[in-house]
């Protein structure tokens, strides 16, 4: 069977219109989510890493490539190509959306610490489709022996973990993205291998308070002493008496009990074993470890909105600006020719759409930029989503303005 037709096959599942309790425990069973004892689960249950890994696959997903070519006079031109522009924009193959593949090969990057996919080329050599790889069933070779004809060449191998078999790809045949944890430059590491023990803690956190919630234990209870041995039946028959009691007789305020019993209240308080500061700090330095800002895991404490600005900038600059970069750099290398990375054709991501304006603010920045010199009223309608106009390539600005070679010949006499 062909590797495409085997990608496709992995990609189909069986439709079905509802599922039982215990067909749902069995489906987040095969992903290690188990729905009985949570604290035992896989990382995907605990909250924060699963809100970590849900906002940078979100925030891939929604951005747009751009194919543009680099120029002496123009900078940084956009160029239309239909093709290119339906690969990674529209239809990366036939099943899935850009906006699912993009945020599928981020999830894999992120929980496996590499993402694979692999060009299916047509007739040409142009990529007509990109399949996701399943990231824990590749695995990288360094053919250090010549045994694939060429020495020290890169592989990926994949072993399909339903048939057993192996499939090899040469080096331009996959898109490898890897976290930014790298010790030899080839392969990343997961970061939840590096912060198990911050995982683990919240997991085992939610796992506590699932069980206080199955055996009624928020709350005060009543402690009773009596003389006697514990037995179950005594046990359960005292307890039923007091319980029926306090509800049927009057408002329930006074309970009385036999000679010889003492009641004794009890509380149990989280508050007490500082259970939500514990959690929180732990919940911070988990999302730290993905540039993850507090802001992002609803942690509003101190927070204000110039505060909620400042950590949107940094999360930009210090945490999706890398990412951005190193996604540029790879897709770039393997979608294009050599020859069109030698005439300065780059794929970018367009990074504007991270900083959407109110109509207000928008106003008062392309007027500025419009009347300094800095775009054409066609770029600021290019913008704006608008068509071009006539006439409406030329730089426009204040008259009083001039250039610096002729700062002073004003004053000259007989001047012009």
């Amino acid at each position: 069977m062909k590797i495409v037709e085997k990608i496709k096959n992995m990609m189909k599942t069986e439709k079905k219109e509802g599922l039982t309790l215990e067909e749902l425990g069995d489906f987040l069973g095969g992903y290690g989510i188990n729905i009985d004892n949570i604290d035992n689960s896989s990382d995907l249950s605990e909250t924060i890493y699963y809100i970590c890994l849900k906002h940078l696959s979100d925030t891939m997903s929604k951005m747009p490539w751009e194919l543009r070519v680099l120029t002496e006079k123009k900078g940084k031109e956009k160029i239309i190509n239909s093709k290119m522009e339906t690969l990674l924009n529209l239809r990366p193959n036939p099943y899935i959306s850009s906006a699912t593949f993009w945020g599928t090969v981020e999830l894999n990057k992120l929980h496996h610490g590499n993402a694979y996919i692999y060009i299916e080329a047509d007739r040409n050599g142009f990529p007509k489709y990109l399949w996701v790889l399943p990231s824990n069933q590749v695995k990288i070779w360094i053919d250090n022996k010549g045994i694939f004809g060429r020495l020290n060449a890169l592989w990926y191998v994949w072993t399909d973990s339903r048939s057993g078999k192996q499939y090899s790809f040469e080096m331009d045949e996959i898109i490898h993205f890897k976290t930014h944890i790298s010790f030899d430059g080839l392969s990343g590491i997961p970061i939840r291998d590096i912060l198990k023990t911050q995982i683990s803690s919240g997991k085992n956190s939610i796992g506590f308070l699932n069980k206080l919630y199955k055996n009624n234990m928020f709350g005060s209870k009543v402690l009773v002493h009596y003389t006697g041995e514990l037995k179950q039946g005594a046990e359960a028959k005292i307890a039923l008496k007091l319980e029926n009691f306090s509800k049927t007789q009057g408002s329930g305020k006074f309970i009385p009990i036999p000679l010889g019993m003492q009641a004794q209240l009890l509380d149990m308080k989280l508050a007490d074993a500082q259970f939500f500061e514990n959690n929180k700090v732990s919940a911070l330095q988990l999302a730290a470890a993905f540039g993850i800002k507090p802001n992002i895991i609803n942690d509003y404490t101190k927070s204000s909105y110039s505060n909620s600005e400042t950590q949107q900038v940094d999360f930009y600059v210090n945490t999706l600006q890398p990412l951005f970069k190193a996604y540029e750099q790879e897709i770039t290398y393997k979608l294009l020719s050599e020859r069109d990375i030698d005439k300065g054709y780059r794929l970018e991501i367009n990074e504007k759409i991270l900083f959407k304006m109110d109509n207000k603010t928008q106003a008062e920045v392309y007027s500025k930029y419009l009347t300094n010199f800095a775009m054409t009223p066609n770029e600021v309608r290019e913008d704006l989503n608008l068509p071009y106009i006539e006439g409406g390539d030329t730089l426009l600005g204040n008259g009083s303005t001039i250039n610096l070679e002729n700062i002073g010949t004003q004053y000259i006499k007989g001047g012009e």
